[in-house]
């Protein structure tokens, strides 16, 4: 149960750009819904939920999340509504589609509409997509084709089906179709995608915070007495005065002034609104810590052993785990002892999927400090 439920989980956690909106939060083992700041939307009552996902069609939008109770799978939208009941083995959403292939209690496929409406009968051993908004039916050893409204194109008698091509003089799509007393070509309609034709604007974007950018090196200054470069980084240096130490990014004319007697050079990222970040350690007592490129203390010099990971940074304090978040410089800690992953919502706002091991439980922490459950 405990891998099916983690499976639920990172299923959902990669499959789509999830909705910021609505946030998993967990309660007494139940699952539900808050907004970012941990405020109860949807009552925890499912026993497990995936992320709020948007699929769209032109102008039609539909944003929907996947619940499960009694290891059956149900789709709702935002207002709890139920969309597809919870009776299903299985439900997968047809990307800039509202169309849901799912699997019955009797273990058959069927496409079903985003108002439960059956468009392809449950009557077939597997659905899969394929190209042009297309569907591999698979019955009794037998393929066949339906469109992406469920209308059956080429009958299920074959042994396979193969796209080819866009046919230039029929303007449709070709397929080779072959069985035990036929090989032939069959044609079928090109869908006429409607979300090609909707266009979205891109606001500008600020690509750095210039009043964070306030460090030149001067190199008859006698801020320092020593420029140390630093290895595998061009234009970065180290800066030494007696037993102190700064730092300079001599392209990006970011640094501080020697102020810290252990400083280690860590990483650095790209913010498409900040620019060029650094990260350096500072030490004391064998502790490790954190400061920024212009010389801010991120965190204090506390902490056994810092690790980058992907959009944060694991700390260990003692025998304690917490995760750092590089977006916002917030440090958390819970009753966690392992991280599972990190996700990225369709705003960037990050978070972070954590397991209790000793009690086999899974919660998400996000990037403002919030811990989504209690």
């Amino acid at each position: 149960m405990k891998k099916l439920f983690l499976f639920v989980l990172l299923s959902t956690v990669f499959s789509y750009s999830q909705n910021s909106e609505l946030i998993p939060f967990v309660s007494a083992s139940k699952w539900g819904f808050s907004d970012q700041a941990g405020k109860i939307m949807i009552q925890p009552v499912y026993d497990s939920v995936g992320f709020f996902n948007t699929s769209s069609v032109g102008v039609k939008y539909l944003t929907f999340a996947y619940v499960y109770q009694n290891k059956k799978m149900g789709v709702i939208d935002t207002q709890n509504k139920i969309l597809l009941p919870i009776t299903y083995q299985n439900i997968k959403n047809i990307d800039e589609t509202l169309h849901f292939i799912a699997i019955n209690e009797a273990g058959k496929s069927g496409l079903v509409s985003n108002e439960n409406r059956v468009l392809i009968p449950f009557e077939y051993d597997r659905i899969d997509e394929v190209v042009n908004f297309s569907f591999v039916l698979r019955k009794n050893k037998k393929i066949g084709l339906a469109d992406v409204n469920g209308k059956i194109v080429i009958p299920v008698v074959y042994d396979q089906i193969v796209y080819i091509d866009e046919d230039e003089e029929t303007k449709k799509c070709r397929w080779r179709v072959n069985n035990e007393k036929i090989t032939q070509y069959l044609y079928t309609a090109i869908y006429n995608n409607p979300n090609d034709e909707i266009y979205m604007t891109v606001p500008s974007v600020t690509y750095k915070d210039k009043a964070a950018i306030s460090y030149t090196l001067d190199e008859n200054s006698k801020d320092f007495e020593e420029k140390i470069p630093i290895r595998y980084e061009s234009n970065l240096f180290l800066l030494r005065k007696k037993n102190l130490y700064g730092f300079i990014d001599a392209k990006e004319k970011i640094g501080f002034k020697p102020k810290f007697r252990e400083l280690k050079y860590f990483f650095n990222s790209y913010d498409f609104k900040y620019g060029k970040r650094h990260y350096l350690f500072v030490e004391e007592n064998d502790k490790k810590g954190l400061v920024d490129g212009n010389g801010n203390i991120l965190l204090e010099a506390i902490y056994n052993d810092i690790k980058k990971e992907y959009q944060y940074l694991k700390v260990i304090n003692e025998t304690q785990l917490g995760i750092f978040f590089l977006t916002t410089n917030k440090v958390v800690f819970s009753d966690f002892n392992k991280i599972k992953t990190s996700i990225v919502l369709d705003n960037n706002f990050v978070m972070v999927l954590v397991e209790n091991t000793e009690d086999n439980s899974y919660f998400y922490i996000g990037e403002n400090g919030v811990i989504f459950k209690n």
